[in-house]
């Protein structure tokens, strides 16, 4: 019995060194069936995948071929960065693209990005989404709200450069009329207007700007602006269209009026560049914008923004003319 008692003991003693042992081990030290298991469950910080993120999209209008352009660009980018885009047609009305807005933010999407109806009207849109801490950011048009980025053509360098070919390809001597369709609503396009008027006031003073008229984005409404000018500047060389809508009712008038006035138009459309080709066209050169690029651009500054990465204020995507010498 004595020595039935002292295997006892003994085996009670294993045991307290044992459960003495256990409760000392920190993290990491306990036994190899324990390791194994943690081993075999990975970190959650490697298993949550990346969240997706959602960017809404307000185009100023799907009737416009620069705006398709746009569109398409954001989607190939979108794809590329593994971003969900919800884009909507405010259709040129500041009270439907303000709904979208309203939208945008109870979706809670990551970021906006805005091609305003209007500029001066927008504002209320990004200050909804700023209370709601989403970016806002705008595209073509910028908007006279704090948003976080503006992508757009160097509009009034586009003015320039149609300016400057006036007077080194249509009217090298210097001398003429010039007249001007304009689209008041928008800022980008009175930029336009004004690099090409200043332009002309610096280095060509002797040409002329006799008349500038808002076409309000209306290719039927540009066509009667046109027959306007003629009717009073039966003696006018050529004409500036801010945008290729209204350098198409411009032609058409022309045209119908049997006249001889030169066109440059502002946007690199294809049905711009199909006139420019044509032999004898009136319309002698455009000025070319980028859409894809400012789409693209855009894209990726809203997918920087929402990531803590710094965007610049205004990114100027560089705009370039088009003729007969390189129209394809």
């Amino acid at each position: 019995m004595k020595r039935f008692g002292k295997i006892i003991s003994i085996v009670l003693a294993a045991a307290t060194l044992i459960a003495t042992l256990a409760a000392c081990s920190g993290p990491g030290t306990g036994s190899s069936a324990a390791a194994s298991a943690a081993a075999s469950t990975p970190a959650a910080s490697t298993d949550t995948a990346k969240k997706e993120l959602t960017i809404g999209v307000s185009l100023l209008t799907r009737q416009h071929v620069f705006y398709n352009n746009i569109e398409t660009a954001l989607n190939e980018k979108a794809k590329e960065l593994g971003v969900k885009l919800v884009v909507q047609d405010a259709n040129q009305d500041a009270s439907k693209q303000l709904s979208q807005v309203q939208d945008f933010i109870t979706q809670k999407v990551d970021a906006i990005i805005l091609c305003p109806t209007n500029s001066a009207g927008s504002k209320s849109m990004v200050e909804l989404a700023s209370k709601a801490n989403i970016p806002v950011l705008t595209m073509d048009v910028p908007s006279d709200g704090n948003t976080v980025c503006h992508v757009s053509t160097d509009n009034h360098k586009g003015g320039e450069l149609a300016a400057e070919y006036l007077v080194n390809k249509v009217l090298p001597s210097k001398k003429g009329k010039a007249a001007v369709i304009t689209y008041s609503e928008i800022e980008g396009c009175v930029n336009r207007e004004k690099g090409f008027t200043e332009w002309l006031a610096k280095n060509a003073p002797d040409v002329k700007v006799v008349d500038i008229q808002n076409y309000s984005g209306d290719q039927a409404k540009a066509a009667d602006v046109m027959q306007n000018m003629l009717q009073k500047n039966a003696d006018l060389d050529a004409v500036f269209c801010v945008g290729d809508p209204a350098a198409m009712g411009a032609l058409s008038s022309i045209k119908s009026a049997n006249k001889k006035v030169k066109i440059i138009g502002f946007d690199g459309n294809a049905e711009g560049v199909a006139e420019i080709k044509k032999a004898d066209s009136l319309w002698v050169a455009d000025v070319a914008q980028d859409p894809a690029q400012i789409g693209k651009t855009a894209l990726q500054a809203a997918v920087d923004k929402v990531n803590g990465k710094s965007v610049e204020k205004m990114i100027a995507i560089s705009p370039f003319i088009i003729d007969k010498s390189n129209a394809k």
